[in-house]
């Protein structure tokens, strides 16, 4: 059965390279911009877990990264959403750039983001995983009332439903590689099933540990050269890397007919699995 065609109506992004910005991201991609370099000191010394034999325990064979700056994690404003400075301190940066980039791709959309509120729209959020709550719940003394909330997953989405007060959908999927994927064809699905009449989709993704990066190394799934080489012959492996970004989706009919800036139109998604791969 054919669905309605569905619109994206605003975007926002922080990614490496310093693309905070959908036109930055532009730039980047149109420059041939490699915003790919060493994992930072500030996130873990890249020689302490280094060492060039896969074998070799608990180490990576490659340093390559895309990072963002420490600011685009550590500088929230927490009083602009109505979150205290206590809690906020317990928010896992997934939770932080989700929420501002919800507000800003509602502003590229032209709207402002109390509009919505008491509204039927859905938010999704694709999520693999969040090395800061596995921090703070590592220290058991320094454990409080916000701990568990600000390093809860579903929470990354439900923060965003909550300080708009919006009452469709509020979920976070975590399908590993494919979860941003996912999570805008769940979002595509509540709008056509009228679970939703707006959906914000984001992503976010925030590399704060080496363990991760020495797993896939010993999974022999990283890049030696420090570049992934999509779909060449020359490929060798992924890079690691992180940032976020969030999409506005809405029918097309309806923001034809509202006058929205349309950026692209979603005709279609599917999902599946295969099976008995490797």
């Amino acid at each position: 059965m054919t669905q309605p065609p569905i619109a994206i109506v605003g975007l926002s992004c922080r990614l490496p390279g310093g693309a905070d910005t959908p036109a930055r991201l532009w730039s980047l991609l149109s420059d041939g911009v490699d915003a790919v370099g060493e994992v930072p000191a500030e996130r873990w010394l890249p020689d302490a877990f280094y060492h060039p034999d896969p074998a070799h325990p608990g180490t990576s064979y490659t340093k390559a990264g895309a990072f963002l700056p420490l600011s685009a994690l550590s500088g929230f404003d927490a009083g602009f959403f109505g979150i205290s400075p206590h809690e906020a301190e317990r928010m896992s940066p997934h939770q932080r750039l989700l929420l501002e980039m919800a507000w800003e791709g509602l502003e590229d959309a032209g709207w402002k983001p109390s509009r919505l509120a008491g509204s039927q729209t859905g938010v999704y959020v694709g999520m693999c995983g969040d090395e800061y709550g596995d921090i703070g719940g590592s220290h058991l003394a320094s454990i409080n009332g916000f701990t568990n909330i600000g390093g809860a997953g579903c929470v990354a989405a439900n923060r965003v439903s909550h300080v708009l007060d919006l009452h469709g959908p509020s979920l976070v999927v975590d399908t590993a590689c494919s979860s941003s994927l996912v999570a805008l064809h769940l979002a595509c699905s509540g709008l056509w099933q009228g679970d939703c009449t707006t959906a914000i989709v984001g992503a976010s993704t925030v590399n704060l540990r080496p363990g991760m990066t020495v797993g896939f190394a010993k999974a022999s799934m990283l890049s030696r050269t420090g570049k992934c080489h999509a779909f060449a012959a020359e490929a060798d492996g992924f890079v690691r890397a992180e940032g976020g970004a969030v999409a506005i989706l809405k029918p097309l009919a309806q923001a034809e007919a509202d006058g929205d800036r349309i950026y692209a139109v979603i005709a279609a998604t599917g999902v599946n699995t295969a099976g008995h791969t490797t």
